[in-house]
Formats: structure tokens, sequence, C-alpha cells
């Protein structure tokens, strides 16, 4: 009698859980309009990128080179001018802090700290890492910068930029799989292709906040 009162319990809890899963799995697929019906304004939308400048983005980011291939988890927080990095382990561990802007650059790993006026220089020279950080928050957003060549999809958003401009020439990035996130297009798959030695940064966005 008990063995069937818990089996009964468990079988409704299962068949509530199948409706709330179905119910949210419902609700996210109604979240994102059908991206082949997107039509947006390519002008206006670089303008809204322009205009974002406090934002914070979380998720996976993997570097790739003739010697490694390494990944971790990442929060990356703009605040105008500064930012914040932190790179942790796939178990939690903290990895690597990073704090500057244009000026200046704090890094620490290994409970060592690091200072430099040139950032990605430093998280070179520490990690191995190749990382463009002062062109970062406005290439991970899809807006394009001064003189660069760019391919516009069918939707308005961007979906590749060849810069151009000192120390970034060699520089490729491409995006996907875009969302709508306050009421703003933002890519969540980014890749960062140095063109001269064929080293890769992956970016998959887990959140823009």
């Amino acid at each position: 009698m008990k063995q069937t009162l818990l089996h009964s319990r468990l079988s409704t809890s299962y068949l509530s859980c199948l409706i709330i899963s179905s119910l949210i799995f419902i609700l996210f697929g109604c979240a994102q309009p059908d991206l082949s019906q997107v039509d947006i304004n390519s002008l206006q939308h670089q303008q809204k990128l322009m205009q974002l400048q406090k934002w914070q983005i979380k998720g996976r980011l993997g570097f790739t080179s003739q010697q490694k291939k390494q990944s971790a988890s990442f929060s990356w927080q703009q605040d105008n001018q500064t930012y914040k990095l932190n790179l942790t382990s796939i178990i939690g561990t903290s990895l690597l802090k990073m704090t500057g802007n244009s000026q200046q650059v704090t890094l620490e790993a290994d409970d060592q700290i690091y200072q430099d006026t040139d950032a990605s220089f430093l998280i070179w020279r520490i990690t191995g890492w190749q990382i463009p950080v002062n062109q970062f928050p406005t290439w991970v957003k899809g807006q394009i910068t001064e003189n660069a060549e760019a391919v516009t999809a069918d939707q308005g958003w961007i979906t590749q930029i060849k810069p151009n401009c000192e120390s970034c020439e060699d520089w490729l990035i491409n995006y996907d799989n875009y969302k709508l996130v306050n009421n703003i297009w933002l890519p969540h798959s980014i890749s960062f292709i140095n063109r001269s030695n064929n080293n890769r940064l992956l970016i998959r966005v887990n959140s823009w906040l």
C-alpha cells in the first residue's frame, strides 16, 4: 500500500514537472520572434549598440592556437570605459580577474597581481591567450568600428566585421545566434579569428545583462 501510494505521488510529481517543463519550453519558444521574419533598420541598430555602454555578459570562452586549446567560464562587465573580466574553471575555481580601462589594467592570477598599460599584452604574457581587450567591448556587440568592412544579414544585423585600424587589421569577427535582449538584437555566438597566426577566440554567451 505504501509503495503504491509512493509510486502514485512520484507519478503525479513527474507529470506535474513534465507539464511545467512543457509550458516553459512553449513560453521560451514564443519569447523570440521567427528570425526569418525579423527586419530591423541597420543604422538604428548600430546607434543602439553605440549607446549601450553599461552591460554584462556571461558564458563560455574558448581559445585555440597551434600550441594549446583551453576553455573557461567567463563574465565581462562593462561600465562606460571601465571593465571587469573574470575567468573561472568548470568547477568554479577562479583562474583570472582583470579590471581596467584604456589607461591602466590590473590582473590577478595564482595569487599574483600584475599591472600594465596594455591589457592585451598583459593577458597574453600571463595566460598565452590572445584577446583584443581594448576592442572587445565594441566588437562583441556586433558594432561596426571606423573604416571597418562589414557583412550585414537580411535581418539587418552584422554577421562579420573586418576591422581596419592600427594593430587590429589582422582580426576577423563572425557573429551568429542573435537574440532580442531589452529591445536590442545581440549576438550569442561570436568568433574572433586572428588571420596572421590563426589563433581563435570563441564565445558562447549565456546571458546579456
